[in-house]
């Protein structure tokens, strides 16, 4: 009997709970209602729209809560409920007024100005203005941020604050709805119905783990709520610019089942013209043909189900296949001086193809109560990659087993994370606590194919001629992880905030080594077997940090952060007495910052100094005669400035900017090389050189302004300027990019539901470099040039 009553108590109060619910109204400046406004409450998945009236009704899992409040065209709003049962809400137009920021940059939904930590958020409309397609468009915008790419979006290079990548784990970790990237093959998505973009800038290792060294990027989707919305966009320009997306988001069962669906197609022409001149093998057949071209495919699937107002479940399944037939993956010119004299030349003896093809899968859970939200977050990701024919010079082919191009093995993770946050805005206390741990089987494209030997190089290391050399290299790598945050208010002004993570990570290597394995005349010969290795690394990651809020409009803040990139195994066969692995290298970094908002929220100030300890980098060195392999050779310092503003001074007038300032050296590092003629030892030290793709600043101004030509038109302009300092792209410091400045621009006009723009980026067609060589002790000065002036128009219906 005991037993009965305590299920029907339990019953009960889970009825009382369900029925607690809050209405309100939301109405614009003229007191008229805002219909198909997005109600959300933060830190869970319970949302509605408000109907015709601008009215909503919605259950709440906690009385303690903070509703957020967005729509086409109006500043976001938040509001603590704090008690109430029936709030007014009035939004302002975007011309008048910033919306609130919302960021999850401690893995809980808060606003910016309350985050201790340097954080660049771009919320849909600046992506969409801005025409952020892709994570080059970050440049600039993001104070101290360079991304750069050899030939593809998923072998990119990302630097923040001068940290950066000499391997395939990044060092800017990049989350997509909750998936990360763990290697940087993953990267590449492009960007369509976005509803932000957070860059967390410094060290983030304490929640975000791996390969956070740098930052994080957080990329959020548009998820499905109670209103039916979404576009269709079709999109042209120069270089034979195709660009077509779609969306739809929509309730299945109001209030309890929501689908959401987006789409895009791009496509793009090369902007090199092959010349055969200079190329490894001239082939007069291939002069004047196009390289560089481009074409992707890309779907994202939502499904969220709220079961009751204390429990949800969110599937999310994205995919992306991205191909050419004459592709620029690792392609490049000879040097910077041919490079900056003719731009738009390549000189190659072959056109590469490439396909890759991209899944990722989250599946997340939420449990909410009165104080706690529980959540459950299971991925998996499947990538798979093929290309054939890439001139590096030299030719390079996937292979598998027998068939050259034949599409590599699909790189698989797996992952899971369980967290508790604490929801109670009353207490002194907030928190985070979570455990995490991934299994990842991994085939690294540059330590995965066939090098096709000419009929010279055969001779010279004695294989038969017409011989490709296979290289294989299988990785299987798991990681688990215990991390915990906490912030305490030791005032109402005073704020700290504490943090500690440790993760323990297991690689193992199956590789071979050079000419261990020959395909020739369709027959593999293998010579030796592979050889497997192992090793095993630790990190922990603390966290620190001080926030002094003397108003409601004002933060400023002191922390500590650190992050990690994980050890790994040298995927080559070693003379004997040479250690196979290498070990993890971190960033430590000590910040202060100034935020503020004005009441109006007319004008916004974010303002950072930074100091980064950066050691134990990885780079190769020479370990042994004539083999080379990744050590940790030496250790770096970053310390710089970072700002950015928005205000609208007027109405329909907005003004961005953003500064960033960084000054660098590398710190005992030693290269070791040698004269592959004479076999002596090189030793250069490079202490004292400053860090490669790090630009001494980067500058980012932008205006726009908007205004109603009638009751139902509206003009947009947008005008912006983008300035990078020069940097030196090789550790050595020879190979310099020059700085330079890119002016874009933008033109809209908005009838009911049809948005025509027209858009130019580069309208100076400045040239600049992509990518460069990070290491010339070689005499390989090898560049990248990037896109000239394009432009283009779109048209989009939104619903």
């Amino acid at each position: 009997m005991k037993y009965i009553m305590m299920v029907v108590l339990f019953c009960l109060g889970f009825v009382a709970h369900a029925q607690n619910s809050i209405q309100g109204r939301v109405t614009n400046e003229k007191g008229e209602p805002i219909a198909f406004a997005n109600i959300a409450i933060l830190n869970s998945s319970i949302g509605t729209a408000t109907d015709d009236n601008g009215e909503f009704e919605l259950d709440l899992p906690s009385t303690d809560a903070i509703l957020r409040i967005t729509t086409l065209g109006y500043a976001a709003e938040n509001v603590q409920i704090g008690g109430r049962w029936d709030l007014n809400i009035t939004l302002s137009s975007t011309n008048e007024k910033l919306g609130d920021v919302t960021v999850f940059g401690r893995k809980r939904e808060e606003t910016l100005l309350t985050t201790a930590i340097a954080i660049s958020s771009l919320d849909s409309r600046t992506v969409e203005n801005t025409r952020t397609w892709d994570l080059g468009g970050l440049t600039a915008i993001v104070p101290n941020y360079l991304y750069q790419e050899s030939g593809v979006a998923f072998q990119a290079i990302q630097t923040i604050r001068g940290i950066q990548v000499f391997s395939e784990n990044p060092a800017v970790a990049t989350y997509v709805d909750d998936v990360n990237q763990l290697d940087i093959l993953a990267n590449g998505f492009a960007l369509t119905d976005i509803e932000r973009i957070e860059v967390l800038r410094g060290p983030q290792g304490t929640l975000f783990g791996r390969n956070a060294m740098g930052g994080v990027i957080n990329i959020i989707t548009k998820q499905p709520t109670n209103r039916t919305e979404g576009f269709v966009e079709a999109g042209f320009g120069n270089l034979s610019l195709q660009r077509h997306a779609l969306a739809l988001r929509t309730p299945l069962v109001k209030d309890r089942l929501f689908f959401g669906f987006s789409s895009l197609f791009q496509k793009r022409d090369g902007y090199w013209e092959n010349d055969d001149s200079l190329a490894f093998v001239p082939d007069a057949s291939l002069n004047g043909e196009t390289v560089g071209d481009f074409q992707n495919l890309y779907g994202n699937l939502s499904l969220k189900w709220m079961a009751s107002p204390k429990f949800s479940l969110a599937l999310n399944v994205k995919g992306q296949q991205d191909r050419s037939d004459a592709s620029g993956f690792f392609v490049s010119q000879p040097n910077e001086e041919i490079a900056f004299e003719t731009p738009d030349r390549i000189y190659l003896s072959r056109l590469a193809s490439h396909e890759r093809n991209i899944v990722n899968t989250a599946l997340v859970g939420k449990y909410f109560t009165d104080k706690h939200t529980y959540t459950s977050v299971t991925t998996y990701q499947n990538i798979s990659l093929a290309f054939e024919d890439v001139d590096f010079p030299g030719f390079f082919h996937s292979f598998v087993d027998n068939e050259i191009g034949e599409k590599l093995p699909p790189q698989e993770v797996w992952s899971q994370e369980l967290r508790l946050n604490s929801n109670t805005l009353d207490s002194k206390w907030q928190y985070t606590a979570g455990l995490f741990g991934f299994i990842q089987n991994a085939f690294e494209p540059s330590t995965n194919l066939a090098q096709e030997l000419t009929d010279a190089e055969a001779d010279a290391f004695g294989f038969p001629r017409g011989s490709n050399i296979i290289f294989r290299n299988e990785g299987n790598n798991s990681g688990i992880a215990a991390f915990g945050e906490f912030s305490l208010d030791l005032t109402q002004q005073l704020e700290f905030t504490g943090g500690l993570r440790y993760d323990y990570e297991k690689r193992k290597a199956t590789f071979n080594g050079f000419g261990d394995l020959n395909f020739l005349n369709g027959e593999l010969i293998e010579t030796n077997s592979d050889n497997t290795e192992e090793g095993d690394y630790s990190a922990v990651s603390p966290k620190a940090a001080l926030s002094f809020s003397p108003n409601s409009t004002m933060n400023l803040y002191g922390s500590y952060t650190r992050g990690f990139r994980a050890g790994g195994i040298n995927a080559q066969r070693l003379p004997d007495g040479i250690d196979q692995t290498f070990d993890p290298e971190f960033s430590n970094n000590y910040e202060v910052g100034y935020k503020l908002n004005t009441t109006d929220n007319r004008f916004r100030l974010g303002a950072s100094l930074f100091w980064i300890d950066w050691t134990d980098i990885q780079f190769f060195n020479l370990v042994a005669p004539f083999s080379f392999a990744r050590e940790n050779v030496g250790d770096a310092r970053s310390m710089g400035l970072e700002l950015e503003a928005t205000a609208i001074p007027v109405k329909g007038l907005q003004l961005d900017a953003s500064f960033g300032y960084t000054d660098t050296e590398y710190k005992d590092f030693e290269l070791v090389r040698q004269d592959f003629t004479t076999g002596e030892e090189i030793r250069t030290d490079i202490s004292g050189n400053s860090l490669a793709n790090t630009p001494e600043y980067t500058l980012f101004l932008g205006a726009q302004y908007g205004t109603s030509l009638t009751d139902e038109l509206q003009s947009t302009f947008r005008l912006e300027l983008r300035s990078i300092g020069s940097y030196f792209t090789d550790i050595q410091n020879t190979l310099e990019q020059p700085s330079y400045s890119l002016l874009n621009a933008r033109v809209s006009l908005d009838y009911r539901d049809f948005i025509l723009a027209v858009w130019g980026q580069n309208l100076t067609d400045e040239t600049y470099l992509a990518f460069g060589n990070p290491d010339t002790s070689f005499g390989s000065r090898n560049v990248r040039t990037t896109a000239p002036l394009t432009f283009g128009a779109s048209l989009t219906y939104k619903f």
